[in-house]
């Protein structure tokens, strides 16, 4: 267990070894959440690759992000 200080604008550090042993890296989101018993849960969010293939089989989840991006400026799909 590690007691970490919480900043004025309500932010925590979240601690090397706590990234490296939950697969948490730079650029991923992590879920907040109070439980039932008032613990506060902190989790690694899936990203929108590993979500992609759930909703939509067969579209192609590599660069899905960055796809879904240009397909919204240029206001079409690629099939």
């Amino acid at each position: 267990m590690r007691i970490i200080k919480v900043t004025r604008k309500r932010q925590i550090t979240l601690p090397k070894d706590v990234c490296e042993k939950t697969g948490i890296s730079e650029g991923d989101y992590v879920r907040v959440y109070v439980d039932e018993n008032n613990r506060i849960i902190i989790e690694k969010a899936l990203s929108l690759d590993r979500l992609a293939g759930s909703l939509n089989p067969g579209y192609p989840l590599k660069n899905l992000a960055e796809n879904l991006d240009k397909e919204r400026k240029h206001g079409e799909r690629e099939k």
